[in-house]
């Protein structure tokens, strides 16, 4: 999946989970705004180890650089951990990001943090969260229009290359108003759900991405057929391309549906 595919439907898959969990158990409308936030924007971070994806040219150089680090350790570590793997040289995109053992593990271990940290972390997540998901959604020219609402014209005077700045400041600006907001909403609700939440988005985006032809290796480290890196994914006939028409025309859309179908459902 691409990466605005991913942000919708992980988004939509919390909304669903939500509404389902509302008809039995009504839920505070805080955690399920906050949570659609994170998973949307955790729905990226597992592509940090492709340096040509989204995520990691959201600060240039800087993600740039990550992402050929996570990449190389991700390779090592599947080279060394498999036996039939030892001369693979693909890479290391779709390995250890890709895994149901390393989304359950962050999303613990962000659960940890919050239950020592408290609502700091909580804001820095949803702030987090939100920025991800906007830099890479809104088109720059909306989110340059947002950024020039801090400082009207001014970016404009800078010249060549305010357009990127006002864009970048504008998504920083939407980044930390949910994170205030958040501060403020989901105090006294308890921070457990921010884990879940980011394990969620990690796994949403899994589960996209077994939908395409290359499928994923969700079970690592257990071995299929001896292989603990082999790519399992939805039934042949179910799959698609990356960035095809079918994900944007057909895919994309009907999470979106669903999602909207939710939202209703948890508003009545």
């Amino acid at each position: 999946m691409m990466a605005k595919g991913h942000i919708v439907s992980s988004a939509s898959a919390w909304l669903i989970g939500c509404a389902a969990v509302d008809l039995a158990h009504p839920l505070h409308a805080g955690p399920v705004v906050a949570g659609a936030v994170i998973a949307s924007g955790f729905a990226l971070v597992p592509d940090i180890d492709h340096p040509g994806s989204t995520v990691s040219r959201t600060l240039g150089p800087l993600t740039r650089s990550i992402a050929g680090l996570v990449e190389s350790g991700s390779s090592a570590v599947r080279r060394r951990s498999c036996r039939c793997c030892t001369t693979d040289t693909s890479g290391g995109h779709r390995t250890l990001t890709h895994t149901a053992a390393g989304a359950v593990a962050t999303g613990l271990l962000v659960t940890g943090l919050v239950l020592w940290l408290g609502p700091v972390v909580t804001a820095v997540m949803v702030g987090f969260s939100a920025w991800l998901a906007a830099h890479t959604a809104l088109p720059a020219r909306v989110r340059a229009e947002l950024g020039d609402v801090l400082l009207p014209g001014k970016f404009r005077r800078l010249g060549r290359g305010a357009h990127r700045f006002a864009a970048a400041i504008g998504a920083l600006m939407l980044g930390g108003m949910f994170a205030v907001a958040a501060l403020a909403g989901l105090d006294g609700l308890g921070g457990w759900w921010i884990g879940l939440a980011v394990g969620f988005g990690l796994l949403a985006h899994i589960g996209g991405d077994a939908m395409t032809h290359w499928g994923v290796p969700l079970c690592w480290p257990l071995p299929i057929r001896g292989c603990r890196w082999r790519c399992v994914g939805t039934p042949r006939w179910m799959r698609f391309r990356a960035g095809s028409r079918i994900e944007r025309w057909l895919v994309t859309p009907l999470f979106a549906v669903a999602a909207l179908g939710s939202v209703w459902l948890l508003a009545t």
